[in-house]
């Protein structure tokens, strides 16, 4: 069985996560969520093993923080760092669109989604949108996430 097939891993991020190399969304939310921050230097220097284990946490997951101190201390030496800034929480808001969403819909030439639909997206899709939408530049991952969560839509389909 393939590793996306067991793991909480987006199709957007197959490519890119299949064999772990990067750091999953879902392990990004939990990380935000608990204020942590792990380096991708870090995270490529853990053991597949230990990568796994981490990754195979869902988002929310309560016990993310202790594992990843104890798998940190054991294959790292080290704690984990604090986050420095606070996790965006436009994502947090099923009634509102986040800024930098509607910046990169204008980058990637997408409309808006409509509040309603931007509402019933689960909070962990709301907040992978908003990651990935936090730099003035296109994000290659963003169209295909709008994709994914059925909310990419152009001038030319209305």
């Amino acid at each position: 069985m393939h590793l996306y097939q067991r793991l909480p891993i987006f199709v957007f991020e197959i490519e890119a996560c299949e064999n772990l190399k990067y750091i999953t969304m879902a392990i990004r939310f939990n990380l935000d969520r608990n204020g942590q921050h792990l380096s991708l230097a870090d995270w490529q220097r853990l053991p597949y093993e230990a990568r796994e284990t981490l990754a195979s946490c869902v988002p929310g997951d309560e016990d993310f923080a202790a594992r990843l101190e104890e798998i940190a201390r054991t294959h790292l030496g080290q704690e984990v760092a604090r986050s420095v800034d606070p996790a965006p929480t436009a994502w947090q808001d099923a009634n509102a669109l986040p800024p930098g969403l509607l910046r990169q819909c204008e980058l990637a030439d997408l409309l808006p989604p409509d509040v309603g639909n931007w509402g019933t997206l689960t909070p962990f899709r709301r907040y992978v949108l908003a990651k990935l939408s936090r730099r003035d530049t296109l994000n290659h991952c963003f169209v295909p996430a709008m994709l994914e969560f059925g909310l990419a839509q152009t001038q030319a389909e209305l």
